[in-house]
């Protein structure tokens, strides 16, 4: 077997305004890429933040509404929003829910997020449930429409 040599590389120079190669610049600092007429789609392309854990509970996201349940049987257990739901029952789920939403993501934060310039684009997971409760959700999840629509305000 032969070895194959290595494809020639562009000699590139470096100056203030990034590292020019033979078809695009290439910016250190920003790590960006300018003058390629493929990389110019992707900067008006979305560039989002996923607010993963608000409205549909996920115990790797908020571990911290779900270390009440430590050392309690399987039966009293809340292990994803269906089990906290129906651990806690409607009055003290939705208690729980409601603080949380109300702290998890804030107006401060998606204005941090505009200001930035990084984000365009939020991806707010929902639950079926928020739209037509049912079993445990009756109750436990009251409420939880006007927040999104508080975020959409936002």
């Amino acid at each position: 077997d032969a070895v194959k040599a290595a494809p020639e590389v562009d000699t590139a120079t470096k100056s203030g305004e990034g590292i020019k190669f033979k078809h695009f610049t290439a910016h250190d600092e920003t790590h960006t890429c300018s003058a390629d007429e493929h990389a110019t789609p992707f900067n008006s392309q979305i560039r989002g933040v996923n607010l993963g854990g608000w409205m549909v509970l996920e115990p790797w996201i908020t571990p911290s509404l779900f270390y009440q349940f430590l050392g309690k049987d399987e039966e009293h257990t809340g292990m994803d929003q269906f089990s906290f739901c129906e651990a806690l029952g409607p009055e003290e789920g939705n208690k729980q829910l409601r603080r949380h939403w109300e702290t998890w993501v804030t107006e401060e934060i998606i204005k941090e997020l505009k200001d930035s310039g990084a984000v365009n684009s939020l991806r707010l997971p929902v639950g079926d449930w928020m739209y037509k409760p049912y079993g445990p959700y009756i109750g436990c999840t009251d409420g939880a429409l006007d927040y999104v629509d508080k975020v959409l305000d936002w």
